[in-house]
């Protein structure tokens, strides 16, 4: 399945404005005003709508027209302009280093060659310049998600080599021979449900991920297996607070200094 055709199913902007707050984290930390910023996979646009209010000429891409509309219509909203652009986040339609900033929230470690991703990133962006990257660390409750999915896929699945950006050897390994240095910070942040309930709906039947893995297990007869396997690990994981089901989930943070 193409990205632009699988990131379009569901609702991913429901499922993924949960976790925004890592993305205008990241635009508050990293951009200043004037500055040339590239968002890689924006999705709903959070990070391009935060980085566009700072300031920054924006230029943000993505692969799912859905995602994109949905982005230009909430830019418009908060009345900021932004370049959108829909492409292959692996082969980007634009010059090289044409940019002070290019950022990727969990994004570009969906690639299927991490090592040409991280070559793309470099080449957009200009010497002196930063390159961010926000990645599920496999520890955490996101992460941990693929291993227990992975018994349940024929043949095991395969697709991204999305651990490749979430451990600092890793990411290091996939920058080798790239002319930036690496520095890591791992983050957290807090995903609120009303219940654990509504956690395990939300994930299922929103995400887009989910709904391909729903799609290749429904038809084995295991689906309600892995949907309590699920459960469990949202339920070991998390918290219950008054009125909300509280998901902490770290994240690794790399920034690229390119030289």
């Amino acid at each position: 399945m193409q990205p632009g055709t699988l990131w379009s199913m569901g609702d991913y902007a429901a499922n993924g404005d949960r976790w925004a707050a890592a993305s205008l984290e990241l635009a508050v930390a990293t951009v200043r005003p004037d500055m040339a910023v590239l968002d890689i996979a924006c999705g709903p646009g959070p990070f391009a709508i935060a980085a566009a209010r700072v300031g920054a000429q924006v230029t943000a891409l993505d692969a799912a027209p859905k995602l994109l509309e949905l982005a230009k219509q909430r830019a418009g909203d908060a009345g900021v302009a932004v370049e959108w652009i829909e492409a292959d986040m692996t082969a980007v339609p634009l010059g090289d280093a044409r940019f002070d900033l290019v950022a990727s929230a969990f994004g570009c470690m969906f690639a299927p060659d991490p090592e040409a991703m991280a070559a793309e990133l470099v080449r957009l962006c200009r010497s002196g310049g930063r390159i961010a990257v926000l990645a599920w660390t496999p520890e955490s409750a996101f992460g941990s998600m693929a291993p227990m999915v992975r018994p349940y896929l024929p043949n095991g699945g395969g697709g991204a080599r999305v651990e490749r950006w979430t451990r600092p050897q890793n990411v290091k390994a996939v920058f080798a021979g790239q002319p930036v240095r690496l520095q890591f910070t791992v983050r957290t942040v807090d995903v609120v449900w009303d219940d654990l309930e509504d956690a395990v709906s939300d994930i299922t039947e929103h995400n887009p991920a989910w709904l391909g893995i729903r799609a290749a297990v429904e038809p084995t007869g295991r689906w309600s297996d892995l949907e309590s396997d699920l459960s469990t690990l949202l339920a070991a994981r998390g918290r219950i607070e008054p009125g909300r089901f509280v998901l902490p989930v770290d994240y690794l943070e790399t920034l690229a200094l390119k030289a």
